[in-house]
């Protein structure tokens, strides 16, 4: 099987999930039985991969030699690693870390057990600790795998929480292997593959990783849409993309930051079929929004009060500044070492002088940017202890996009050994 053929495929299989959840969503408003729904999202996920298939440009394979042999078995040490580090700490907390026991799976919960109208009982600001307003990706994938089971198994959020981290590697490697070729692949996916702390927390069943996953999504499929010009991979990019926002808030916040920093990169060049892709998704998490889920705390009345004191306090700037690189240790001790070495290959390879992907290249940094401004704004508005918010969460907002920075990278630097040209 060619990698393009596989990155789709991967990509199709994450789009499956999420549309699987929206169908059992609807479902639970509709008050019917999702299984109405959900061929459609095997039609859907089986039609985009078919618009993908065949569609992808490989590129030039280079010769064999030592450099091309040995990234293989060191990626291949490290998969085997990171999947007996994700098995373990699976083994001793089954239930997952704090948010996906006191978020994720409490939800799936309410849903799965709550008959008629009671499932909305999950979402009330007397549980406003739970994050009642938080999308549903993760909790109705759950409750419908518990109800094909006809029990609550931990299986289902540990399988599910597997295919997120180890799906996201595999994409890595896969669509930058039909992007810039197999060592360029597996460089990628080492790099990623020797972040610990993305493991541990897919582990720990969290939604950052598989909202990671779908910024990785967006970026390879609209990778391969713009070598292919084509419109079902774009439209699988859009899918991606609004995927993201019902996997977390953030989502949202990635989902505006991509399609702005695209218009302005590129203006119309498959916009129509990313937006396609995209207004589907969209509207389950827009219903959800406006008439199931409460306001967000950040937001309410209390908040907007003292919102534009907050934003002007200089003291807040430094604090986010400085406790945000502090505490970006936190995302695992290799991290310094991971940039450093980020940047050693990049400079070392060379930035590439031909003009192939240099939308997508554009679009992922600019879009990258502009979710980092997004989280800083958010952290300026935070009416609780920012210090302790910081603390809490700037580790995971940066995972949240390590594996996008990881692929503009080695899509942006040329193969090694090879300086004549991408």
């Amino acid at each position: 099987m060619r990698p393009g053929t596989m990155g789709v495929r991967i990509v199709c299989a994450g789009i499956a999930i999420g549309l699987t959840s929206e169908f059992y969503f609807a479902g639970l408003v509709c008050g019917i039985s999702s299984r109405w729904f959900e061929g459609f999202a095997l039609l859907i996920a089986t039609a985009g991969w078919a618009c993908g298939r065949g569609t992808t440009r490989a590129t030039r394979p280079t010769r064999p030699d030592v450099f091309a042999r040995w990234p293989a078995g060191v990626f291949a040490l490290l998969v085997v690693c990171e999947l007996a580090a994700f098995v373990w700490v699976s083994v001793r907390t089954p239930r997952g870390g704090w948010d996906a026991w006191a978020i994720w799976n409490l939800r799936a919960h309410f849903l799965y057990r709550g008959g008629g109208a009671a499932w909305r009982d999950g979402f009330t600001n007397v549980i406003g600790w739970a994050h009642p307003d938080y999308p549903l990706l993760l909790p109705a994938f759950v409750a419908r795998g518990w109800e094909l089971l006809g029990r609550e198994s931990r299986a289902v959020p540990i399988a599910l929480a597997g295919f997120f981290t180890f799906g996201s590697v595999a994409l890595m490697a896969t669509s930058l292997a039909t992007l810039r070729g197999a060592r360029q692949g597996l460089l990628a996916g080492m790099a990623l593959a020797a972040t610990p702390f993305f493991f541990v927390q897919g582990a720990m069943q969290c939604a950052d990783v598989p909202v990671a996953f779908f910024r990785l999504a967006t970026l390879a499929a609209l990778a391969m849409a713009d070598r292919s010009h084509s419109g079902g991979l774009a439209a699988l990019a859009g899918a991606a993309a609004a995927l993201d926002g019902w996997t977390k808030n953030e989502g949202l916040l990635w989902f505006t930051a991509f399609l702005l920093a695209r218009v302005v990169v590129a203006g119309g060049r498959l916009l129509p079929a990313y937006i396609a892709g995209a207004a589907p998704v969209l509207a389950p998490i827009v219903y959800f929004k406006a008439r199931i889920a409460p306001s967000s705390y950040i937001f309410d009345g209390t908040a907007r009060a003292g919102m534009l004191v907050r934003a002007t306090d200089p003291a807040r700037y430094r604090l986010i500044a400085v406790e945000g690189f502090r505490h970006a240790w936190d995302f695992g001790p290799l991290l310094v070492s991971a940039v450093a070495m980020l940047a050693v290959y990049l400079a070392v390879a060379g930035l590439r002088r031909d003009g192939e992907d240099r939308s997508i290249l554009r679009t992922g940094v600019l879009a990258v940017l502009f979710t980092t401004l997004g989280y800083f704004a958010i952290y300026l508005l935070e009416p609780l202890d920012l210090a302790w918010i910081l603390r809490t969460s700037s580790d995971r907002l940066l995972l949240q996009l390590w594996p996008g920075i990881i692929f503009v990278v080695f899509l942006a630097a040329r193969v090694p050994q090879d300086r004549t040209g991408a």
